[in-house]
C-alpha cells in the first residue's frame, strides 16, 4: 500500500479512537469536559498556573483558557488571584473541592483507558509508547 494512504488511514483511526475516549470521558464526567480536566489536572500536579502558561500547556488560547477557567470558578474548582506585582497576570490555583473532582475524574478516566487498553498485552503497550515518544519528540 501506497505509505501516504497508510499514515492517512493511521491518522484518521487515531482521530476516531480519541474523539471515542473524549466522548466516552464527557459522558462519564457530565459536569466536565476533557479541556476543563486537563486544566484542573495542570494545576493539581502543577501547583499555581498563569493563564498563558495553561494556553501553552494545552496548546489552545488565552482567551480560549480564560472561558474554561471561568467555568471552572463558577463551579468553585478554582480560584483566580491577580499578581500584586503586575495586575494583567491572573494566577489559577485549585481548590479542595477541585482536588475532590480531579480525584474522582482520574478514577473515571482509569476506567475508560483500561477497557479500550486492557485488549493490549503490555508488549504492544510497550510499542505504542516508544512510538508515540519518537513522534512527539520533536514537537
Amino acid at each position: 500500500m501506497d505509505r501516504n494512504k497508510e499514515l492517512f488511514e493511521v491518522t484518521s483511526m487515531f482521530q476516531t479512537f480519541m474523539k471515542t475516549i473524549s466522548r466516552d470521558f464527557n459522558k462519564k464526567s457530565t459536569s466536565l469536559n476533557i479541556n476543563q480536566f486537563k486544566v484542573l489536572f495542570i494545576i493539581d500536579n502543577s501547583g499555581s498556573q498563569t493563564v498563558s502558561k495553561l494556553a501553552s500547556a494545552l496548546s489552545i488560547s488565552a482567551a480560549a483558557v480564560t472561558g474554561i477557567t471561568d467555568q471552572l470558578l463558577s463551579e468553585g474548582f478554582v480560584e483566580k488571584e491577580r499578581c500584586d506585582n503586575d495586575r494583567r497576570i491572573v494566577n489559577i490555583t485549585i481548590t479542595e473541592k477541585g482536588k475532590e473532582k480531579v480525584n474522582h475524574l482520574r478514577a473515571i478516566k482509569k476506567e475508560i483507558l483500561q477497557s479500550y487498553f486492557d485488549i493490549l498485552p503490555d508488549e504492544e503497550i510497550h510499542h505504542l509508547k516508544r512510538i508515540f515518544t519518537m513522534l512527539t519528540t520533536n514537537l
